[in-house]
C-alpha cells in the first residue's frame, strides 16, 4: 500500500512538473512570437530592426522567396508589370513585400481603380485589382481624353477606339462625370438629343442638342431639371422649337431664348407689316 502511494505521489510530481515545463515553454513560445511580431512591425522601434532583419534573413534563406505573382480581374495590366511595381521578383523574400505598402504601389497605376495584396505562404504573392473602365470621352482645352467614371485619366487609351462614350467639354467636367452621365441615363428619349455636356464654369452643365440649341441647367437640383425638361418633350415637344437656348436656371421655370438674328428678322417682319 506504500509502494502504492509513494508510486501514485511520484506520478503527480511528475505531471506537475511536466505541466509546468509544457507552460513554461508554452508561455515562452507566445511571448517569442509577440515579440518577433512587434520587431516584424516596427512596434518595438529601432531596438528592433536587428531582430527584423536577422528574421527576414532566416526566413529567406530557409526558402520562402517569391516565386510567381497571382493576379486577379486585369485585362489591360500584366502580372509582369504588377510584379515590377511591387517589386516581387523572383528569388526575393516573401516577408520583404509588404501589402500595404504593395496595394498603394498598384493602386497608383492610371488603369488601377483598387487593389487587394496578399502574401500566401511560401512562395506566392496574390493580387485582385478592379481596374478603371472606360466611361466618358472629356475634351479640354482641344485634347481629347478617355476618362472612367472619377474623371481619372486612361493613359494609353485612344479616344477614336471610344466613339460611343458620353462627351464632356470643359474644365472640370471630367470630375463632375458621374452626375450627368447618371442624370441623363434616366431620361433616354432627352439624352439621344445630345451630342455633349458642357461645364460652365466648374460649376454647372450646358446640354448642346443635335439642332443646335442649348439646355441651360441650374448649379444644383440637375436631376429635376432634366426631369422637367424631359416631361415637357414627351408631352409637347418643346425641344424641336427653333430656339437657341432652354433655360431652367430659374427656380422650377423654363424660359425659351430665341435665335438673336431669327428674332431680329421676325421684328423687321412685323414692323413691315
Amino acid at each position: 500500500m506504500v509502494n502504492w502511494a509513494s508510486a501514485q505521489i511520484r506520478t503527480a510530481r511528475y505531471r506537475t512538473i511536466t505541466a509546468l515545463r509544457l507552460g513554461f515553454f508554452a508561455v515562452a513560445g507566445v511571448t517569442a512570437l509577440a515579440f518577433i511580431g512587434l520587431a516584424m512591425t516596427g512596434g518595438l522601434g529601432p531596438a528592433g530592426d536587428g531582430l527584423r532583419t536577422a528574421f527576414a534573413d532566416h526566413l529567406t534563406r530557409s526558402g520562402y522567396v517569391v516565386r510567381a505573382v497571382d493576379v486577379v480581374g486585369a485585362r489591360d495590366v500584366s502580372a509582369a508589370e504588377i510584379a515590377q511595381v511591387i517589386g516581387a521578383r523572383p528569388g526575393r523574400g516573401l516577408i520583404e513585400i509588404d501589402p500595404e505598402q504593395a496595394r498603394a504601389a498598384i493602386e497608383s497605376m492610371s488603369r488601377v481603380e483598387s487593389a487587394q495584396v496578399i502574401r500566401l505562404w511560401p512562395d506566392r504573392v496574390s493580387v485582385i485589382i478592379t481596374e478603371r473602365a472606360p466611361y466618358a470621352l472629356w475634351q479640354n482645352e482641344g485634347v481629347h481624353y478617355v476618362i472612367d467614371r472619377l474623371g481619372i485619366v486612361l493613359a494609353g487609351e485612344n479616344p477614336s477606339d471610344h466613339a460611343a462614350l458620353p462627351r464632356l467639354v470643359g474644365a472640370g467636367a471630367n470630375e463632375a462625370a458621374e452626375e450627368i452621365i447618371t442624370v441623363l441615363a434616366r431620361q433616354p428619349e432627352l439624352a439621344a438629343l445630345v451630342t455633349h455636356a458642357v461645364r460652365v464654369g466648374e460649376r454647372r452643365w450646358n446640354l448642346r442638342l443635335q439642332s443646335g440649341s442649348d439646355i441651360l441647367l441650374p448649379e444644383t437640383g440637375v436631376a429635376s431639371a432634366v426631369a422637367l425638361i424631359a416631361a415637357l418633350h414627351a408631352d409637347q415637344r418643346v425641344l424641336e422649337l427653333d430656339a437657341q437656348a432652354f433655360d431652367l436656371r430659374g427656380d422650377g421655370e423654363m424660359a425659351i431664348r430665341a435665335w438673336p438674328e431669327r428674332a431680329g428678322g421676325a421684328s423687321a417682319r412685323e414692323r413691315g407689316a
